[in-house]
């Protein structure tokens, strides 16, 4: 077996990792963020046009420019978490998690044996298209080393069952989703809210607790102190055409009063 860190292992290892959701269909929305220093890009397949093709040009950019491409896929579907890796996706982050079965197909599907049940194929580009190792054996050593499969705790019956998730063998990590998880709380976008705060505080410790790596987003300055201290090891840094909206407003802002 590998002596080598696991991807897993050097994300833990720090510092935390910032990086922006992307919506934007172009390879070049990646190697901004990659020229402005981002440690990863969130490709956001769920909420947006993204297809496979474009998804894997992404990830050509970021590992040019030496960014994790962090891919969220529509559902946690067999399809959709293997092509994803197929793509070339390091992290695949997995939404609506709310029962350790479900993370354990997750991990079925995104893990080679002894983890998974992968689908066989050495030769696509997630694997280096046959050039990742010599041997099938190596390739799913590597492979099971090299991506990281988190999924996301985002509703009041995903957090009662979080202890449970986070146990499950294969999946390398958790993510919790304020959004939902303060909608389904019935306190929408409050983000103030201790309650919310605390939830993902907890979420937060019970990863870091069970050695799986510990992610969320952060709407607000006070949010991101406090996943900071409790010991995230992810945070996403805003959307691209939301950061993009803003700078225009300011912009057009301005010159109109110049």
């Amino acid at each position: 077996m590998s002596s080598e860190l696991t991807l897993k292992q050097r994300i833990a290892a720090g510092p935390v990792l910032c990086g922006p959701s992307l919506v934007g269909m172009s390879p070049a929305v990646v190697e901004c963020a990659g020229l402005a220093g981002c440690d990863f890009v969130w490709i956001e397949v769920e909420h947006s046009g993204i297809d496979m093709m474009q998804l894997e040009h992404m990830c050509r950019a970021a590992e040019l420019h030496d960014v994790l491409p962090l891919a969220r896929v529509a559902d946690g579907s067999r399809p959709s978490v293997l092509r994803t890796l197929e793509a070339g996706a390091k992290i695949v982050l997995v939404p609506q998690i709310h029962t350790p079965e479900q993370a354990a197909a997750v991990a079925e599907y995104g893990k080679f044996p002894p983890l998974g049940k992968r689908g066989y194929n050495t030769g696509s580009r997630g694997l280096g298209y046959g050039a990742l190792a010599p041997t099938p054996a190596e390739v799913f050593e590597t492979a099971n080393r090299e991506t990281v499969l988190m999924v996301q705790i985002e509703s009041v019956q995903a957090f009662q069952n979080v202890e449970a998730i986070a146990a499950v063998e294969g999946v390398d990590g958790l993510f919790f989703g304020p959004g939902d998880m303060s909608a389904d709380m019935g306190i929408a976008a409050q983000w103030d809210n201790e309650e919310l705060i605390g939830v993902g505080e907890r979420v937060i410790q019970v990863a870091r607790a069970n050695d799986k790596i510990a992610s969320s987003t952060c709407p607000t300055d006070e949010m991101a102190r406090r996943w900071k201290a409790a010991g995230v090891n992810m945070l996403i840094a805003g959307g691209d055409l939301g950061l993009l909206r803003l700078a225009l407003v300011d912009k057009l802002q301005q010159i109109r009063e110049l």
